[in-house]
């Protein structure tokens, strides 16, 4: 599954340096900059672990503080979070649901409505099959029978979740951003 990595460094980068620093594992991958100090690596979700351990040597090769938010896309929510990602996390890749948590630790809910605004989109009946296969462990079978419906009605509309929303939740952690969603997305400022 092709994953977006968004990066953001705390000076300019040395992009000939730190592309050579990224290439080593047979994982292919390409860099897009936005900025001298920004931009999107677009690779597989196996470059994430890799890029994870690599940051520290690059930090300490570059002179740079770095983070990279792995995303689903990049929209206003994910620079939000890229933005804040860099005081949070430098030197470390992070799950864009990561960067939400430790948010929401600090009492922190200024994401909440650009989260929601991810899924207003989404119609209710897909919404509602999202939020099913979540509450049966990913379980497709045992959330079309919690639906009543034929299981490729079920994988219909999971599928027109993913393309809505870009966001497939059969990975952990875009299944935990659904749950953030779920569980605290629409929440109004004033009641919390």
């Amino acid at each position: 599954m092709i994953k977006e990595y968004l990066f953001l460094a705390d000076k300019a980068l040395d992009k000939k340096a730190f592309k050579e620093s990224l290439e080593g594992p047979s994982i292919p991958f390409d860099i897009e900059y936005v900025s001298e100090r920004k931009g999107v690596i677009t690779s597989d979700s196996s470059f994430y672990a890799y890029l994870d351990a690599l940051l520290l040597p690059i930090h300490d090769d570059l002179d740079v503080n770095l983070t990279i938010l792995a995303c689903h896309k990049d929209g206003p929510l994910e620079e939000k979070c890229l933005n804040e990602a860099l005081s949070f996390f430098p030197n470390m890749a992070r799950f864009l649901s990561d960067l939400l948590m430790k948010e929401l630790s600090f009492g922190n809910y200024t994401s909440l409505p650009l989260l929601s605004e991810e899924f207003k989109d989404v119609p209710h009946d897909v919404l509602l099959t999202a939020g099913t296969y979540l509450r049966t462990g990913l379980d497709a079978s045992q959330a079309a029978e919690q639906l009543f419906i034929h299981r490729n009605t079920f994988n219909y509309r999971l599928n027109r979740f993913i393309d809505i929303t870009g966001l497939d939740i059969r990975d952990y952690h875009n299944a935990l951003l659904l749950e953030l969603f779920f569980q605290l997305g629409s929440l109004k400022l004033g009641n919390i």
